[in-house]
């Protein structure tokens, strides 16, 4: 008697599931309707900016709606972060977020919004390689002798990074656990004062991406010790990655798009679909790695998948390292 009642209850319901699974299509091909606001981070004019612009546009171009590009700098992301996080869950309002993204929930315990609970995943843009370089006056050449110089030396081994909590300092910190080895974070404002002074052999050490540091490279002025990514670099085969010694270790800078958690899933579906289409194909590559960045397409999945094994990760090695920034 139970299968039968079952059995019914499934038919009669078929009309109306069939019904919503209609909606949700018709839903996810006639959004947008209106004016999508995307929220960056960071002020106008930097390389996060520029790529979303050039993101902004194109969606416009498929859309025939409006995309603005909203700014809302300040706070190390988290005025702009919150911004995203108190817009309505429609699917009209998107942001960007990087690695301060997935870094700030584990240095800071204060924050206003919930990074886990309070946003859901869109779409991957770029990504970008960590390298670990040295001042010239840095006796070690390589990343194992780095390492045996390191537990040979009676005080820790500086290195510099553009400030507290960024990914530089955590990539040092992430060394240092993974090598067992002692390292002293110099904090700078900013990346540029940062590497100014290891380019002085004022500091030995930094964590920068490839991008910022390869001119230096390239002529001599600094030591390229190894790659922070997973990846090899296509234009320096040679050079070691960090997990090849190291398993496990991986830092990447990247671009990714959120948005608040709740936004409806037609809408997030058609979203990421048109964004994977874009970052994927040729024209974008064109335009945006001349800016030192790497397409990087993904679905709704993959995303969320990543993101969840950074914050994870950044909240290990943030507690071993007693890091925090409240």
């Amino acid at each position: 008697m139970t299968g039968r009642w079952t059995r019914r209850a499934a038919l009669l319901a078929a009309p109306g599931l069939a019904l919503a699974a209609r909606g949700a299509r018709a839903q996810e091909a006639t959004f947008p309707v209106r004016p999508v606001r995307i929220i960056v981070p960071f002020a106008a004019g930097g390389p996060t900016d520029v790529i979303v612009r050039i993101i902004a546009e194109q969606l416009g171009d498929r859309w025939k709606q409006p995309v603005v590009v909203e700014n809302r700098g300040g706070g190390g992301t988290i005025v702009g972060t919150n911004a995203l996080a108190q817009a309505a869950p429609d699917g009209y309002t998107i942001g960007v977020a990087t690695n301060s993204f997935v870094i700030n929930p584990a240095v800071r315990q204060r924050l206003p919004y919930d990074t886990v609970r309070g946003f859901t995943a869109v779409g991957m843009l770029v990504t970008s390689p960590f390298v670990l370089v040295a001042s010239p006056g840095f006796a070690p050449r390589n990343l194992a002798e780095l390492v045996a110089h390191a537990k040979e030396a009676r005080s820790p081994l500086a290195y510099a990074s553009p400030g507290p909590g960024t990914g530089g300092q955590m990539a040092g910190e992430l060394l240092q656990q993974k090598a067992g080895i002692q390292m002293e974070h110099v904090p700078y404002n900013g990346s540029a004062p940062a590497l100014t002074d290891v380019l002085g052999d004022r500091v030995p050490l930094m964590f920068d991406l490839w991008s910022s540091v390869r001119p230096h490279v390239e002529a001599g002025r600094l030591k390229l010790m190894a790659v922070a990514g997973d990846a090899k670099l296509p234009d320096s085969p040679a050079t070691p990655t960090i997990a090849e010694t190291y398993p496990g270790f991986s830092v990447t800078a990247f671009q990714a798009m959120v948005a608040p958690a709740g936004a409806p899933e037609a809408a997030l579906r058609r979203i990421s679909a048109d964004l994977r289409e874009i970052v994927a194909s040729p024209r974008f590559g064109a335009q945006v790695r001349p800016l030192g960045v790497e397409p990087a397409p993904s679905t709704i999945a993959e995303l969320d998948a990543f993101l969840k094994g950074e914050l994870a990760k950044w909240r290990d090695v943030a507690r071993a390292a007693s890091i925090s920034l409240d």
